[in-house]
Formats: C-alpha cells, sequence, structure tokens
C-alpha cells in the first residue's frame, strides 16, 4: 500500500494544504487592510494606533492558523513515516548497530532488529541472483543450505524452497 492510498496521509495532507490556503488568504487581507489604513487614516487616530486596531485580528488570526498549519504538518510526517515501509537489509541493519552502540535511545528503538532481513528475505534473495543467473544451481543449493542450517530451518522446508525455484527457473527457460 502505497502511501497516497493511506487515508490519514489523505487526510493530513489535505488539511495542510486547507490550512496553508487559509494563511496566506488571510495574511493577504491583513496586509491590504493595513495598507488601506495607512492611506486612509481615521480621523483624529495616530497612525500606529490606526495600523494596530487593524492588524490585531489579522495578527492573531494568522498566528492560529499558524498553528494548526505546524500539527497539520507534524501529523502528516508521523503518519507518513509509520505507513512507509522500512526496507531490510544487512548494510542498513549494520548501520543501525554501530548507532545502538554510541547512543541509548537508538538501543531503545531497536532498529537493528527491524532493519535485520528475515530469513524470507534471504531466500527471496537468492531465489532472485539465481533466477537471473547469477549463481549456479550449486552455488544457489550450496547457499541455500548454509542458510538453512544458521537460521535453524528444517530439511522439509530446504526441499520446498528447492523445488519451487526449479519450477521457477523452468518458466523461465
Amino acid at each position: 500500500m502505497g502511501l497516497v492510498d493511506d487515508s490519514r496521509v489523505t487526510v493530513f495532507l489535505g488539511g495542510f494544504l486547507l490550512s496553508l490556503l487559509a494563511l496566506v488568504g488571510v495574511t493577504a487581507l491583513g496586509a491590504f487592510a493595513v495598507l488601506s489604513a495607512l492611506l486612509d487614516p481615521a480621523a483624529g487616530t495616530p497612525l500606529l494606533v490606526a495600523l494596530l486596531e487593524t492588524a490585531a485580528p489579522f495578527v492573531a488570526v494568522v498566528a492560529m492558523l499558524g498553528f494548526v498549519s505546524l500539527l497539520l504538518l507534524v501529523g502528516l510526517v508521523v503518519t507518513a513515516v509509520r505507513s512507509a515501509s522500512i526496507p531490510r537489509s544487512d548494510r542498513l541493519a549494520r548501520l543501525a548497530r554501530v548507532v545502538e552502540r554510541h547512543s541509548s535511545d537508538a538501543r531503545d528503538l531497536g532498529l537493528s532488529e527491524k532493519l535485520e532481513p528475515t530469513t524470507d528475505d534471504r531466500i527471496d534473495q537468492l531465489k532472485r541472483r539465481y533466477v537471473e543467473g547469477e549463481l549456479t544451481e550449486l552455488e544457489y543449493e550450496q547457499r541455500l543450505q548454509e542458510l538453512m542450517t544458521e537460521e535453524g530451518v528444517s530439511d522439509e522446508r530446504v526441499r520446498r524452497e528447492r523445488e519451487r525455484t526449479g519450477r521457477e527457473r523452468e518458466y523461465e527457460w
């Protein structure tokens, strides 16, 4: 599922864009009101007082809309990050382990475990390399056996993977 398909991301994005549009509109109206107060000051009131009286409501509304826009932007970013899929790779996991060694906050997140490829990810990568011709059948078999031995996977699963990959390779020809 992509980010655009996530309804929460869409709602936050729509709200953020609408609040920005409102912010720009209110700012423009405030600027026009201040300019008109400058060009046609009220009789008997000092110019500074007239400007402050004219600008005060607009400044309050702009501040409120700015705060709402900021909250919607934070919500959008948090929701988008949570919705995004995190790639799994050995390099990212190694990098996360280095960061975790130096930061207790990073250790609390446990990113290295989340970034570590699963056995299924490793098998899929082996299959892809075998089907693309990067590995010979013998290399594939050896690496699959090593992977299964390391991960403690049953021989039945190894047999199923060999059969499945053999069928995929046949369809390639």
